[in-house]
């Protein structure tokens, strides 16, 4: 890579030990879209490229088996220094690309990049995005491991209010944590509104997400099963996959269920949205998980079905309130409140005379707000923001 006079300065490491999971386009986004510094990529785990290419990854090939739980308890041990091979091949590859600064992605790898900030002088920000930052009853052990990157960390992103409230209630200080909104191409994504071509039409109902439980796949099982009863005419789809799918599928037979609910695994980004343009509500009942995982921002799908025209059925947790517009583009429940679900979706679902609607405030909503290329320019302004603040 050219790196001569001002241009060199104008880099940003991104670290992201493993590039890019299908699940994690919130990252790809932001990357991809921005144009006054050059983001390059140091990962360990190489995935999807084909998904997600940028022109510049280095592929530091290191085997996945350090990330998850060991690397929790490595970037724990001893702080100070870098005393593992994981963190240093990364001060490495780091030192030898000369950045403007050190760009972290999720709280665990801004643990692994405080050596980095402390060795190499640059300034270092970090992203949370939801279970690194999980709800208090869970939070010891991770107060913990983040009081070093509190310490030293210039900047932390959040995604919304409830994230940042909650990253300050592990102990980051308040005036170095920023939101940053989650942001999609808006322009990339036709908007249809959704219509009822004709009386007993099928009607579609869509989730797309990782099954875990924090995405509130089984919830949504539970709910349809009454639906289904009120409308026959109504089909589940799910896109996605994840270590859940076995027992949800095993509810589905139990439910009887197994003709009108439909699971079509991970697809490709075309397909996706190929699929949902046949669908016609999007559920996403997301649930703080029994370990204290959470959305911590919210789903990103949210964003691309507003603005794809779709009406949308969620629950009031974390983020998800502030990316939608309750009443106009999305009616909201409770957390794990399978009756007022089912409810919310009979109410969609007999009102379709209200979708076209919808659609068209979820639109404007994402348009105005989650619109990467104005989200691209609040966050290369914050960029300029904090090496201002480092030179003096």
């Amino acid at each position: 890579m050219k790196r001569e006079g001002d241009a060199s300065r104008r880099i940003v490491a991104h670290l992201k030990p493993d590039y890019l999971p299908l699940s994690e386009t919130f990252v790809y986004e932001i990357l991809r879209a921005l144009t006054t510094f050059t983001p390059v990529v140091l990962c360990q785990e190489l995935m999807n490229r084909e998904h997600f290419p940028l022109s510049h990854i280095i592929h530091l090939r290191m085997t996945s088996a350090w990330w998850g739980e060991r690397l929790y308890h490595a970037v724990r041990r001893r702080m100070a220094g870098i005393d593992t091979i994981f963190a240093y091949k990364y001060y490495r590859a780091v030192k030898a690309l000369g950045p403007a600064f050190v760009h972290a992605h999720f709280g665990p790898t801004g643990v692994m990049a405080v050596p980095l900030r402390r060795k190499l002088g640059l300034p270092l920000i970090t992203s949370f995005y939801g279970y690194d930052a999980p709800v208090q009853e869970k939070a010891s052990a991770w107060r913990d491991l983040y009081r070093p990157l509190f310490e030293v960390g210039d900047l932390f992103l959040v995604e919304g209010p409830c994230l940042r409230r909650r990253l300050i209630a592990l102990g980051a200080p308040p005036e170095r944590v920023t939101i940053q909104r989650i942001a999609i191409d808006v322009e990339r994504i036709p908007f249809r509104p959704r219509r009822v071509a004709r009386p007993g039409e099928c009607i579609q109902i869509l989730q797309v997400g990782r099954m875990v439980e924090k995405k509130g796949f089984v919830h949504t099982v539970r709910a349809f099963a009454e639906v289904h009863r009120a409308h026959p005419h109504t089909r589940l789809l799910f896109i996605g996959d994840g270590p859940l799918r076995p027992s949800l599928q095993a509810l589905v037979s139990e439910l009887g269920l197994d003709r009108v609910v439909h699971f079509l695994g991970f697809t490709s980004r075309a397909a996706y949205m190929t699929i949902a343009e046949r669908c016609h509500v999007l559920v996403q009942p997301s649930v703080t998980a029994s370990d204290g995982d959470t959305e911590g921002g919210a789903p990103t799908v949210l964003l691309e079905m507003q603005a794809a025209g779709m009406p949308i059925v969620a629950t009031r947790h974390a983020d998800i309130p502030h990316v939608v517009v309750e009443g106009g583009s999305a009616l909201l429940v409770p957390e794990r409140d399978e009756t007022a679900l089912a409810e919310a979706l009979n109410a969609v679902i007999e009102h379709p005379e209200r979708w076209e609607e919808m659609g068209r405030v979820g639109r404007r909503f994402v348009t105005e707000r989650h619109n990467i290329a104005l989200e691209v320019k609040r966050l290369e302004r914050t960029y300029e923001a904090v090496l201002a603040r480092f030179a003096r």
